[in-house]
C-alpha cells in the first residue's frame, strides 16, 4: 500500500481536500489506472475504467453534498452521516479493481433497498427490543460481497413480518450491541448503557518478554552459548495478549464467552506496583508477529483494539458503522414518537450517546474511507509533532 504524508494544522481539512479531488472524472480515472497497475484485472477494459471513473466521481460528489449540509439538530446529523456513508460505500465498491462494477451495476442493487432491516420485539422495552438484520438483496448485500464478506452465513432471505418468525436470533443484532462494538466509545459505553464494551484495547503482554528471557536463560544453562535469535522449531507460536480495561464487568469469564480468537484469559500482576490486567493467549504462525495475523483496529480516537465480530462474521469497522447509522436513521425517519423520547424524553441518555458517537465519527469515517478508496495509507501530522516532517 502506498503512503501519503502531510503536515497541517487542520487534519480534517486535508482529508476533505483529498476527497474533493475525486469529484474530477479525470483524477478518478488516474486513480483506477494506478490501482490496476498494482493489482491487474484483465476483465477491466478501457470502457470499464472510464465508466468506473464516472461512477466514482458521481458517488463522491453526492457524498460530499450530504456532508456539507452542516445540520444543527441531531436527527438531521444522523441522516446526513448515514447517507454520506452510503454514498462512500458505493464509491468504494465502484473504485475497486477486484470487480467490474460501475455505478449502473451498483444502482441495480440499491434499487432493491438498502439491504438491511429493523424489527422490534414487542415483549421488551427499547433499546433491548430494537434489532437490525441483513437481507440477501439490496446495497448492503452487494457491498459486503465486494469486500469478500459472505453474508449468507448471517443474512435473512426475506424480511420477517414478526419477531417470532426469526428462528436464529444470532442473525439479528441489538442497537446497543452495535454501539458497544465501536472502539471509540469503549471507555464511555458502560456509563450510557450499563453494559461492558464489545471492543477492547489490547497490546503485547509483559509475559512475552519474560518468556523470551527464560528461554534464553534455559539455552545458556543447557549449552553454555549465548543465543541471539531463537531458531524456529515450530510453525505455530503462542503469544500472550494483554487486555486493558477500566470496566469491572470485563472479566476473564466475560471475555471467554465472546468467542474471540484469544483464549485462556487470566488476571495477572503487571510490572508496576498494584498493577493488574487481563491476559490471554493467541496462537498464530511463528514467522509473523501476532498483530500481523490478528485483525485489529485503531484510529486517532481509539488505541489498538479487537472487536467482537458482527453476526459472528466480520469486524470491518465501516460495515459496523454503516449498520449502526442505518439503525439510527430508521428511528429518525419512521419512529417519531421513539425519537422524541431519545432526543428529549426519558431515553435521552441514548440521545446523548448518539450525539457523542456522531461527533467522534465526523473525524474518523471520512479519513478511513479516503484510505480505502485510494488504497493509500495517509499520515497527517500537525506542526510541532515529533512524527511530522521537518
Amino acid at each position: 500500500m502506498e503512503q501519503e504524508t502531510f503536515k497541517a494544522e487542520n487534519i480534517d481539512e486535508i482529508v476533505w481536500l483529498r476527497l474533493n479531488r475525486l469529484k474530477s472524472v479525470r483524477l478518478c480515472e488516474n486513480l483506477i489506472r494506478k490501482k490496476l497497475s498494482k493489482s491487474p484485472n484483465p476483465l477491466i477494459t478501457e470502457d470499464i475504467i472510464k465508466s468506473k471513473a464516472i461512477g466514482l466521481s458521481s458517488a463522491i460528489d453526492s457524498a460530499i453534498g450530504y456532508w456539507q449540509v452542516t445540520p444543527q439538530s441531531l436527527n438531521a446529523k444522523v441522516l446526513s452521516r448515514y447517507y454520506f456513508l452510503l454514498q462512500m460505500t458505493i464509491a468504494e465498491q465502484v473504485s475497486s479493481v477486484k470487480n467490474i462494477d460501475d455505478l449502473k451495476t451498483v444502482q441495480k442493487h440499491t434499487e432493491n433497498g438498502h439491504g438491511l432491516g429493523t424489527i422490534t420485539n414487542s415483549e421488551e422495552d427499547f433499546p433491548a427490543n430494537y434489532f437490525t438484520f441483513a437481507i440477501r438483496a439490496g446495497h448492503f448485500y452487494s457491498y459486503a460481497k465486494s469486500l469478500g464478506i459472505d453474508t449468507k452465513k448471517y443474512d435473512l432471505e426475506k424480511r420477517p413480518r414478526k419477531f417470532s418468525e426469526i428462528a436464529d436470533k444470532s442473525k439479528i443484532v441489538n442497537l446497543i450491541d452495535l454501539f458497544r462494538r465501536i472502539p471509540e466509545l469503549g471507555n464511555i459505553i458502560e456509563e450510557y448503557t450499563d453494559q461492558p464494551p464489545l471492543s477492547f484495547h489490547i497490546g503485547d503482554s509483559d509475559i512475552n518478554m519474560q518468556k523470551d528471557l527464560d528461554a534464553v536463560k534455559e539455552h545458556i544453562d543447557r549449552t553454555g552459548q549465548i543465543v541471539h535469535k531463537d531458531p524456529i522449531t515450530s510453525s505455530i507460536k503462542t503469544t500472550f495478549i494483554s487486555i486493558y480495561t477500566e470496566s469491572g464487568k470485563v472479566t476473564p469469564e466475560y471475555l471467554a464467552s465472546l468467542g474471540l480468537p484469544i483464549t485462556d484469559f487470566k488476571i495477572v500482576q503487571g510490572l508496576g506496583q498494584g498493577e493488574v490486567y487481563i491476559t490471554g493467549q493467541y496462537t498464530h504462525q511463528s514467522d509473523k508477529i501476532w498483530h500481523q495475523q490478528l485483525e485489529t483496529y485503531s484510529s486517532s480516537y481509539a488505541p489498538t483494539s479487537i472487536i467482537v465480530p458482527l453476526w459472528n462474521e466480520t469486524s470491518d469497522i465501516i460495515v459496523i458503522n454503516f449498520t449502526l447509522l442505518y439503525s439510527l436513521s430508521i428511528i429518525v425517519r419512521y419512529l417519531p414518537e421513539l425519537w422524541y423520547k431519545i432526543n428529549s424524553g426519558d431515553l435521552n441518555h441514548i440521545g446523548s450517546l448518539t450525539e457523542y458517537y456522531v461527533s467522534i465519527i465526523d473525524h474518523i469515517i471520512p479519513f478511513q474511507m479516503l484510505e480505502r478508496i485510494t488504497d493509500t495509507r495517509i499520515s497527517i501530522h500537525q506542526p510541532g509533532s515529533i512524527f511530522g516532517q521537518i
